[in-house]
């Protein structure tokens, strides 16, 4: 990989975690990335989308 196309990644990553407020590592982002590209080109099945574990509480339960 040349250095101006790492420079562009690097600087997309960045821009990404930013987005999320910081709250995923480089590895997590890079696995959300990675994950989201696969699914949406058909190598891995499309996920439901649904609450997130954090969100989950008492009154969702139902």
């Amino acid at each position: 990989m040349t250095d101006l196309y790492a420079d562009k990644i690097e600087i997309a990553l960045r821009t990404y975690i930013n987005d999320h407020q910081g709250s995923l590592t480089r590895e997590q982002a890079i696995s959300t990335i990675l994950e989201n590209w696969f699914a949406s080109h058909g190598y891995l099945p499309q996920q439901q989308e649904g609450l997130r574990p954090e969100e989950l509480d008492a009154s969702n339960d139902d």
